[in-house]
């Protein structure tokens, strides 16, 4: 009887011990995400580029610079990846916001499909602007309009990517913003906070109810830097646009806590680890990638292999 109280007392003991350390494990890694979480917020980054697809890299070279008056930044020839591409900007890589180019071997149709909305573009004078982008191939979609004090249009290049202007009195960085729609925008928003540490920085209703939008970002101040732009639309069929827009480019200080919070945030709200962190040979850049819940590609890259300007 004896023997059978102390074996009692010691699988109670054990049980004990055995959940202690399992609450001790949960929290310690409870703590261990929160801490890379926290990592994310300070951490340094701004938006590098957007890779999109076109079917002419030619004619959309002359198209962006003549017409939406960027600038030529490279220009490259991958055979053994199977493209070729163009890196255009309003400035220096290390400062601007950029688009690469990119045309691939033997494909010579680009399906940007409903879901990329536009890339925006600043200006001073939004009916100059139109104007020079009509006479260098873009097409008008949208003429100039005044609403609520701001004057925007759109246009739209051979491709079908759209590009609004928006009058700005004085752009540090005209490119701006970069507009995804997505099927849930509470769920966008909270994973672009968490995982990539951009603040909110507006949210606002279509008084007709057509759509919501959320401007997220970098910075302190949204008119100064490039921003991103999540639209949840009503009544708009979901089309695979992956096709033409590719992924975005965006700096961290390090690539392999950034891993770490993407994976934490990617369990809890959705969306796929699409790379390792990785020292990519052949241009001696370290990055990492993953997507959002919606397939929106980011790659993450090394603030300071970016600078040299390998990639």
């Amino acid at each position: 009887m004896k023997m059978a109280n102390n074996l009692g007392l010691s699988s109670i003991l054990f049980s004990l011990l055995f959940f202690s350390l399992i609450i001790e494990t949960s929290l310690g890694a409870r703590n261990l995400n929160e801490n890379v979480l926290d990592w994310v917020k300070m951490d340094h980054r701004r938006f590098l580029r957007a890779v999109i697809h076109v079917s002419n890299l030619d004619h959309s070279i002359k198209v962006y610079t003549r017409g939406f008056g960027m600038k030529l930044l490279k220009r490259r020839n991958f055979p053994d990846r199977g493209y070729k591409d163009a890196l255009v900007g309003f400035g220096p890589q290390n400062t601007h916001f950029l688009l690469e180019l990119r045309q691939r071997d033997g494909l010579s149709n680009v399906f940007i499909g409903t879901e990329f909305g536009h890339f925006g573009i600043a200006t001073q004078n939004v009916y100059k602007s139109v104007e020079q982008a009509r006479a260098n191939g873009a097409v008008v979609i949208h003429e100039p309009e005044k609403v609520n004090q701001t004057i925007f249009a759109f246009v739209q290049d051979h491709d079908g990517y759209k590009f609004k202007f928006i009058q700005t009195p004085s752009p540090l960085d005209p490119l701006s913003p970069i507009m995804l729609r997505v099927q849930n925008l509470d769920l966008s928003a909270n994973f672009y906070s968490k995982a990539l540490g951009m603040k909110l920085f507006k949210r606002q209703n279509n008084s007709k109810g057509e759509f919501i939008l959320a401007t997220l970002g970098y910075g302190t101040n949204q008119s100064k830097t490039t921003m991103l732009e999540l639209e949840k639309r009503n009544n708009i069929s979901r089309n695979d646009g992956r096709d033409g827009y590719s992924m975005l480019y965006i700096s961290t200080d390090n690539v392999n806590k950034t891993a770490e919070a993407a994976k934490v945030v990617i369990k809890e709200l959705g969306g796929n680890l699409i790379m390792e962190p990785v020292l990519v040979p052949t241009i001696n850049v370290k990055m990492t990638g993953f997507s959002d819940p919606d397939g929106w590609r980011m790659i993450m890259v090394d603030n300071k292999d970016y600078r040299r300007g390998t990639l």
